[in-house]
């Protein structure tokens, strides 16, 4: 089962290995997680929160939202990057 973390984590650590900063996008966020999270709300909900705390910004282009990170949220995103990783990481 994914938490909202969980899925928060996938969509920005995809942007950033991607480079989508400010105004570099892309409309293909969702493309890191399993299928059956696709549609699901609480995916909307972890995205709608990532553009409400201006760690995404959301632009029509094309007729479809195109996603990029906020350069000015830089240090809070590769904080909760981090935070997640070490948080996650594997006990010996």
């Amino acid at each position: 089962m994914f938490s909202e973390e969980d899925i928060k984590f996938r969509i920005i650590n995809k942007l950033l290995k991607w480079r989508k900063w400010g105004g570099s996008h892309t409309e293909n966020i969702l493309g890191g997680l399993p299928s059956h999270l696709k549609g699901e709300k609480i995916t909307k909900k972890v995205i709608d929160e990532l553009v409400k705390s201006q760690w995404l910004f959301a632009m029509l282009k094309t007729k479809e939202i195109h996603y990029s990170l906020n350069t000015n949220k830089k240090a809070e995103i590769e904080g909760f990057i981090k935070n997640y990783i070490e948080k996650h990481k594997p006990t010996e």
